[in-house]
């Protein structure tokens, strides 16, 4: 099922397509106009509802449109809900290798021969350019800001201190009950949605914080700014394909990449465990997947800039498109 908050007279209200009619039915209206059982206005308690909380929604759609009541006719891209939380995790190796070996082409040319013969002698990754070892024993994060996510559709800002804005390619997952110590198979069964991340990033500030930073890559390199689709897709009808889903980047009409989830190196379940590891992990947090491997311009080798929209598209999930504003 996909749902999505949209704009009313009254505010804002869920909702949810009817896939036979390929129309938008507002859930709210639908509610009020029909009767039955409320399905309520939080995103999050819907989710947490599952398939009771879908047959609902199913009934109240069919009996919608029916009666030609509840559809929505304008569907601007708005925020689905607001995270309580935001946890950023490296999904792909390849990703993490790709953009590792454009680093240092970019900020050490003359090191570029050495690794490249390295690489050629034996047949490996150069051992600096691979993630560090721990992302092989354990799902790897770090927490981002939950307070700077932009929607769909929304001027994605610039911020003042960098000269490489990129976008990254990522899906997110909404937990949607809480969890502690979690194993994959329950953590799996708390993801609630899933919906397209672009986690934007300043490249030239990633390299000062890495080699510098007492923090990481990962402080102002990623915190001013991310977005959010405006579709959110349940788990039936994507958790058990979620490593075989194609993907693509587009910028203004361009196709600058098409890639896959192909080679997802940790499950959502095992990526939520591990995030409910010792703590508390609450409904309305989102864990991110990491980017999809040629799914950032670090890796293509190519650059946005101020005016270009940027579509990043998930078969299956959706998409979500920004145009990068100009250098605050």
């Amino acid at each position: 099922m996909k749902l999505r908050r949209i704009s009313t007279r009254s505010g804002t209200a869920l909702a949810a397509r009817h896939e036979p009619t390929d129309t938008w039915i507002d859930l709210e209206e639908a509610q009020h106009t029909l009767g039955g059982e409320s399905v309520g206005s939080d995103l999050v308690l819907l989710l947490a509802a599952r398939e009771r909380g879908r047959d609902r929604v199913s009934s109240l759609m069919d009996a919608a449109v029916a009666e030609g009541v509840a559809t929505v006719r304008d569907c601007t891209p708005l925020l689905p809900y607001a995270p309580s939380s935001l946890r950023c995790f490296l999904g792909w190796e390849a990703h993490w290798i790709r953009a590792a070996h454009q680093m240092v082409r970019t900020n050490l040319p003359a090191a570029a021969p050495f690794v490249r013969g390295y690489e050629t002698l034996t047949r490996r990754t150069f051992p600096a350019l691979k993630p560090k070892a721990s992302f092989y024993d354990h799902p790897a994060y770090y927490t981002g800001n939950h307070l700077t996510i932009v929607a769909d559709g929304a001027p994605m800002p610039w911020p003042s201190y960098t000269q490489a804005l990129d976008f990254e390619l990522e899906f997110a997952m909404i937990v949607d009950r809480p969890l502690k110590d979690a194993s994959s198979t329950e953590a799996a069964d708390a993801i609630g949605g899933f919906v397209v991340f672009d986690d934007f990033s300043a490249r030239d500030v990633q390299w000062e914080e890495e080699r510098k930073g007492s923090f990481g890559p990962v402080v102002k390199t990623k915190t001013f700014g991310s977005s959010l689709g405006s579709v959110i897709v349940t788990p039936d009808e994507v958790l058990d394909r979620i490593d075989r889903l194609d993907a693509s980047v587009v910028v203004d009409g361009q196709t600058w990449s098409s890639t896959s989830t192909r080679g997802l190196h940790w499950s959502p379940g095992e990526t939520v465990a591990y995030a409910s590891r010792g703590e508390q992990v609450y409904p309305g947090e989102l864990i991110t997947s990491g980017t999809l491997p040629m799914g950032c311009g670090l890796e293509l080798d190519r650059w946005i800039e101020p005016g270009n929209e940027v579509v990043l598209t998930i078969d299956g999930i959706g998409s979500v498109s920004n145009v990068v504003a100009a250098q605050g």
